[in-house]
């Protein structure tokens, strides 16, 4: 009888056992460590907000450090366009006419996923197609073709804002050319900008527009300034508003153009608020992703009023990053 009454009480406790462990298994879920991780713990990629090809480009690698060119081939018009002159095709005064390569070369620090700062110079070799090797290896100071001046500091923020991609950075470049220093008076500039994308779902068309900013600083006063007499067309602050459209093939190729409507200069020798109004321009062009980290735009830029072959610009942007 003690036997029996023993083995009931031990079964009765192993389907007790049984049951409880039943129900906390019921009432349990499965939750992955990425679920509780607090959302800045988590590893982003800023390819995953960012889809735009041109603008991932432009971001920088998403190495902790890096190095970059953003170089463009500032060429002549359809019907010359490797010649050594570069038309004025929009109609405004031009500091120098002359086919160029130009740009800036520098390395760059990723804070995080989404923001990086950048130090770098300006580097440029006038007429390229036109002066002989040694010239491009010599400075404009000893009577070459090559210049390196103008250093830079910017940061830039690459983020995604609900159906938008957008690209803000700030900056400032020092002058350091002498023509520049000696004649202009300039000290250097300040500059800002803000690039949105908008996504259509299941097009392949990606509608933006883009914003900059400037303010130029000098190191003389507007009324001190009698180069060019009493006016002084220097101007020290401006902004534009350039909508454009691109429509993407595939992963590699994508139409662009850019319309430039709105453009205004402020001239020191006029009153504040008063600005003047750029010429209307265009430009068309083809983008060539060749990998993430390099991007081609060969393009044409164009004042639709004064729409003919030989008052075009035609040219070539790069990006590329490195490590």
């Amino acid at each position: 009888m003690k036997t029996q009454i023993l083995m009931s009480l031990i079964l009765a406790a192993s389907m007790t056992s049984v049951a409880q462990a039943e129900e906390q298994s019921s009432n349990t879920s499965t939750v992955k460590v990425s679920d509780v991780q607090a959302k800045d713990e988590q590893v982003k990629d800023l390819d995953q907000e960012i889809t735009n090809a041109k603008m991932r480009a432009e971001s920088g690698s998403k190495s902790k450090w890096s190095m970059s060119a953003d170089l463009t081939f500032n060429g002549g018009n359809l019907v010359e366009p490797f010649g050594k002159v570069r038309p004025n095709y929009s109609g405004e005064a031009a500091l120098d006419g002359r086919t160029n390569i130009s740009g800036d070369i520098g390395v760059s620090y990723r804070v995080n996923p989404n923001n990086r700062v950048s130090l770098s110079t300006g580097v440029s070799i006038l007429t390229p197609f036109q002066s002989r090797g040694e010239d491009m290896l010599k400075m404009a100071k000893d009577g070459g073709a090559s210049d390196i001046s103008t250093p830079s500091i910017t940061w830039g923020n690459t983020q995604r804002i609900g159906g938008t991609q957008n690209s803000f950075s700030v900056g400032y470049s020092h002058a350091t050319k002498e023509f520049y220093t000696d004649v202009i008076k300039s000290v250097g500039d300040l500059s800002l900008s803000h690039v949105v994308i908008f996504d259509i779902a299941g097009s392949n068309w990606q509608p933006g527009f883009s914003t900059s900013a400037y303010y130029s600083l000098y190191s003389d006063s507007a009324q001190s300034f009698d180069v060019i007499g009493n006016d002084d067309r220097r101007s020290d602050y401006g902004i534009g508003f350039y909508p454009f459209v691109e429509y993407a093939f595939n992963d590699t190729f994508s139409f662009r153009t850019v319309f430039r409507p709105f453009t205004y200069s402020h001239m020191r020798s006029d009153d504040a608020g008063t600005f003047e109004t750029s010429m209307y321009t265009q430009s068309v062009g083809l983008g060539i992703a060749v990998t993430r980290d390099i991007y081609l735009y060969p393009n044409m830029q164009f004042a639709p009023e004064n729409l003919k072959p030989e008052l075009t610009n035609v040219g070539l942007s790069t990006t590329l990053n490195v490590f």
